[in-house]
C-alpha cells in the first residue's frame, strides 16, 4: 500500500456505500454527503455494510484515482462519528492501520512533542 504524505488530508465517511459505486458516483456522494469538493487532491475512504470491503478515491491533478480492499478474513473496525458528522478526517497512520484491520480507536497516542520555550529552559 502506498502512503500519501502528510500533507494530503484524508476524510473517512461514517455512513456506508455500495462498493458497485465508480468514481463519479462516489464522488457526487463526496459532494452531497460530505460537502467536500472530490477534486481537491484529499483521500475518501469509505466501507460496505458488511465492512469486509474499502474503496479510497481520489484526484492527482491529472486523473481520477480509485483504490479497493477486500479483508479475506474479519471486518474493517471503521471510525465512528460522535456529533453524526458525514465524514472524519484521519491522519495517514490512522489509514495504513485501518486498512490491515486494526482499530484505530483504541491506540494510545502519546503526546506530541513541543519544544520548551526559551523562558523555562534551565
Amino acid at each position: 500500500m502506498m502512503l500519501p504524505r502528510s500533507q494530503v488530508k484524508i476524510f473517512a465517511s461514517t455512513d456506508v456505500v455500495d462498493m458497485r459505486f465508480g468514481f463519479d458516483r462516489l464522488a457526487q456522494t463526496v459532494k452531497a454527503a460530505m460537502g467536500h469538493d472530490p477534486f481537491s487532491g484529499s483521500l475518501y475512504l469509505f466501507f460496505n455494510r458488511s465492512r469486509d470491503r474499502a474503496r479510497i478515491i481520489y484526484f492527482d491533478g491529472s486523473g481520477s484515482c480509485s483504490f479497493s480492499k477486500r479483508l479475506e478474513k474479519g471486518t474493517f473496525k471503521a471510525p465512528t462519528a460522535k456529533g453524526g458528522e458525514a465524514s472524519l478526517q484521519i491522519a495517514a497512520s490512522d489509514l495504513a492501520l485501518l486498512l490491515e484491520g486494526v482499530n484505530v480507536s483504541r491506540i494510545v497516542r502519546p503526546r506530541p512533542w513541543q519544544p520548551t520555550p526559551p523562558e523555562h529552559r534551565p
